[in-house]
C-alpha cells in the first residue's frame, strides 16, 4: 500500500507535442547563447525570437541585426526595422540608433528617424545626439529649432562626441549674446582637447578676435599652433602669420569655400580662397574681379573648357598661376595672360577654381571628363607667373 501511495504521488512532466523543438525559457536564451557564440546564424533565429518576445532588449537587437544583414535567413529590412524598435522600447538604446540609421538610409521617414535619434540620445548615445541637433538646425524631420540643436550638440559633447562640440560652437557663435558666445568658445576649446583641428582653429579665431572673451593673441596663437598639428593648413597659415608680425596687428588669412558660385557671368566650382574676408560675400568679389575679363576667358576655349587654376594676388594684383589636371599649354598661357591684364582683386590672397569656359555645353562635358579622371595625371603643373613673357 505504501508503494502504491508514493506511486500515486508521482506526476509525469507533461508531454510534448510531437515534433516540437521549440525551446522553454532559460533553455532559449541557452540555445540563442550558444548558436551565437559559434555563429550558427541558421539555428539562431528561432531562440532569439522566443527570448525577444520576453521584452529582452539585448536579444531582440541581435535578432535584427541577422535579419538586416540576412544571416540565418534572407535580408528582411522591414522585419528589422520592426525589431529594432521593440529592443528600443525594451530599453536598449543602441537599437533607437540603429532604427534612427535605417530611416535615414530608407527605411523610415525623417520623422522616423529623428524621433529614434532623440532616444538613443536620451539612452546616452552620443552620435545619435549629434544627429539629432544636425536635424533640428537644418529642420529635416522636424522644425528648424537652433536652441533644441544646441541643447542636443552641447548633450553629444559631453558624453565624448567632437562633432557636437563644434556644432554646438558654430550655432553658439552666431547668437548675439556674449553668454551664448561665451559658451561657444567653450564648445570649441572642449572639442580642441579632444583632438578636433577645426576646434582649435575657431578657438584660436575667437581668442583673436575677443570673440565670447578677452583678446588674447598670445593664447590664439597657441591654438592656432595647435590647429597645425592636427594637419588644418589655415591653422598653420595665420600661426605663421602672428609669428612674422611679431605683436603688430594682423588680418587673419582664412579659407572660405563653394562648392557652385556664379559673379559676374563667370561659372566656377569647387571654389576654394585664402584671404582676410570671408564667407560668399568676400568670394563673389573675387570672382567678380576674375570676371572682368570673361569675354578674353571664354575666346581662350570657344568649344568649351573646365580648367582647373591655383592664383595668387598680392596688393589687389595677380601674381602668379598653377593649372590643375590635364590643360593644353596654350589654353594655359591664354587664361594666364587674362587674368594678369584683365582680373582685378583686392588685398592678398589665394584662390583655386575650376573655371567654366567657352561654350556651355562643351564646358559642361569638360567638367564631366574631369569629374571621371584619374587623381593623378601623371604631369608635372606648369607654373606661369606676372613676369613670364607674353
Amino acid at each position: 500500500m505504501f508503494a502504491l501511495a508514493i506511486a500515486g504521488c508521482h506526476k509525469e512532466p507533461p508531454p510534448t507535442a510531437p515534433g516540437d523543438d521549440s525551446c522553454f525559457g532559460a533553455e532559449c536564451v541557452e540555445q540563442a547563447e550558444a548558436a551565437m557564440y559559434y555563429k550558427d546564424y541558421d539555428n539562431a533565429r528561432e531562440p532569439l525570437t522566443a527570448v525577444c518576445e520576453k521584452n529582452d532588449g539585448f536579444q531582440c537587437f541581435r535578432l535584427a541585426e541577422l535579419y538586416q544583414t540576412g544571416k540565418g535567413g534572407p535580408v528582411d529590412l522591414a522585419k528589422a526595422a520592426e525589431v529594432y524598435e521593440k529592443s528600443c522600447a525594451a530599453d536598449y538604446p543602441e537599437a533607437c540608433e540603429r532604427r534612427s540609421d535605417m530611416a535615414r538610409d530608407g527605411q523610415g521617414t525623417p520623422q522616423v528617424e529623428y524621433e529614434y535619434a532623440v532616444k538613443a540620445c536620451t539612452g546616452g548615445r552620443q552620435l545619435a545626439c549629434t544627429h539629432a541637433g544636425q536635424m533640428l538646425g537644418a529642420g529635416r524631420g522636424v522644425e528648424p529649432d537652433p536652441a533644441g540643436a544646441i541643447e542636443m550638440f552641447q548633450k553629444g559633447c559631453k558624453l565624448g562626441d567632437i562633432d557636437g562640440c563644434t556644432g554646438a560652437g558654430d550655432l553658439l557663435l552666431q547668437q548675439s549674446s556674449a553668454e551664448a558666445k561665451s559658451r561657444g568658445l567653450t564648445a570649441f576649446i572642449n572639442a580642441c582637447v579632444g583632438h578636433s583641428g577645426y576646434g582649435c582653429l575657431k578657438a584660436g579665431i575667437a581668442f583673436h578676435e575677443g570673440v565670447g572673451t578677452k583678446r588674447d593673441v598670445i593664447k590664439a596663437e597657441q591654438h592656432f599652433s595647435r590647429a597645425c598639428e592636427f594637419q588644418i593648413a589655415d591653422g598653420c597659415h595665420v600661426a605663421q602669420q602672428l609669428k612674422d608680425a611679431a605683436g603688430k596687428p594682423v588680418e587673419l588669412e582664412l579659407t572660405s569655400k563653394a562648392a557652385e558660385l556664379a559673379a559676374g557671368g563667370l561659372e566656377t566650382r569647387e571654389l576654394s580662397c585664402r584671404m582676410a574676408g570671408q564667407g560668399e560675400p568676400a568670394l563673389s568679389r573675387v570672382i567678380a574681379g576674375v570676371a572682368r575679363g570673361k569675354d578674353s576667358l571664354d575666346s581662350c576655349a570657344k568649344d568649351g573648357a573646365a580648367v582647373g587654376v591655383r592664383w595668387v594676388f598680392e596688393d589687389g594684383k595677380f601674381r602668379d598661376a598653377k593649372f590643375l589636371g590635364r590643360v593644353p599649354k596654350k589654353l594655359k598661357q591664354c587664361v594666364a595672360y587674362v587674368l594678369r591684364k584683365k582680373a582685378k582683386f583686392s588685398r592678398n590672397g589665394s584662390c583655386e577654381a575650376v573655371l567654366l569656359l567657352g561654350d556651355p555645353e562643351g564646358a559642361a562635358k569638360a567638367l564631366a571628363a574631369r569629374a571621371n579622371a584619374p587623381a593623378d595625371d601623371g604631369k608635372v603643373h606648369i607654373r606661369i607667373s606676372s613676369e613670364d613673357e607674353e
